[in-house]
């Protein structure tokens, strides 16, 4: 097995900033402590990434004791009582407690740990999670996935497909995630731990990124790997996903749909997204 942090690896992550590198180095260290599978390789970036605290004035501070999963302006209570959001946050909770296996008490203590690192805490949280959230995915995949597939990390879409033009993306767009085969492109991926607002934009890159890739490699896959919770913005992304017709997102990924179906209560609609230990299975079939 594949393992991430041979001379190989670290050469292909020399782009890799120092932060996102903390965020793999910790992800790492608990693995080995808790023997993880792929199964249940989504406990890492619980642990890491997911918080109860919200940014503040230039720090951490605490909130509603429950995992902030959206905006925290959408969290309020009033004299009626919780509202939604935050009756849903609480079942959240509860629910990622039992799948972490420790007390619905000690849960918001156990979470966050990326944040509470010395050298992270002092950092704007959305300036970091991204970058971690990428290469939380890509180490990942090295450990449970097809060791003959090596990944790099934001690549210059004209670097990769020279000669191809991309008039809807920015002249410094990259792509989050290359997946190769030998030198054959054989997958690319769209990380995105959150979208800050309704646009999502690995549609987007989809419509850009796919067509040249299918040029070049007529098997190449889109995927868009997800930490998003909100059903709506989820849902825009699952309509250019299978079982649509003539999809450019080969399948949506949530880094643990289970927090959405059964944590959130969102079944039904959302019933389609992907999950990690899915992912990783699908690396071996990446020609």
């Amino acid at each position: 097995m594949k393992k991430y942090g041979s001379p190989e690896s670290t050469e292909r992550h020399l782009r890799r900033s120092p932060n996102a590198q903390r965020a793999v180095e910790m992800y790492n260290r608990l693995r080995t402590e808790a023997g993880w599978t792929k199964s249940n390789a989504w406990h890492g970036i619980a642990r890491l990434l997911l918080a109860c605290e919200v940014w503040e004035g230039g720090s951490w501070r605490p909130f509603q004791d429950v995992v902030v999963y959206r905006e925290r302006n959408d969290f309020k209570s009033g004299s009626r009582g919780p509202n939604a959001v935050l009756e849903r946050a609480e079942h959240l909770t509860t629910y990622l407690a039992a799948g972490l296996n420790v007390s619905r008490a000690k849960l918001c203590s156990v979470i966050g740990q990326y944040w509470r690192d010395p050298d992270i805490a002092k950092f704007q949280p959305h300036n970091l999670v991204g970058h971690a959230f990428r290469s939380l995915i890509v180490t990942i995949l090295e450990t449970w996935g097809d060791s003959g597939i090596t990944y790099e990390e934001e690549v210059g879409p004209h670097d990769e497909f020279p000669g191809y033009q991309f008039g809807t993306r920015s002249k410094r767009a990259k792509i989050d995630v290359i997946a190769r085969r030998g030198d054959l492109t054989v997958a690319l991926i769209s990380a995105r731990w959150r979208f800050r607002h309704d646009r999502v934009d690995v549609v987007e890159e989809a419509l850009a990124y796919a067509p040249a890739a299918q040029r070049v490699n007529r098997n190449c896959k889109f995927y868009a790997v997800l930490g998003e919770f909100a059903p709506n913005r989820l849902e825009k992304v699952l309509t250019h996903c299978p079982p649509q017709p003539n999809p450019a997102i080969s399948a949506a990924v949530h880094f643990a749909p289970q927090l959405i179906t059964d944590g959130l209560g969102e079944n039904g609609r959302l019933a389609a997204l992907k999950s990690l230990e899915w992912l990783i299975d699908q690396t071996f079939n990446w020609r």
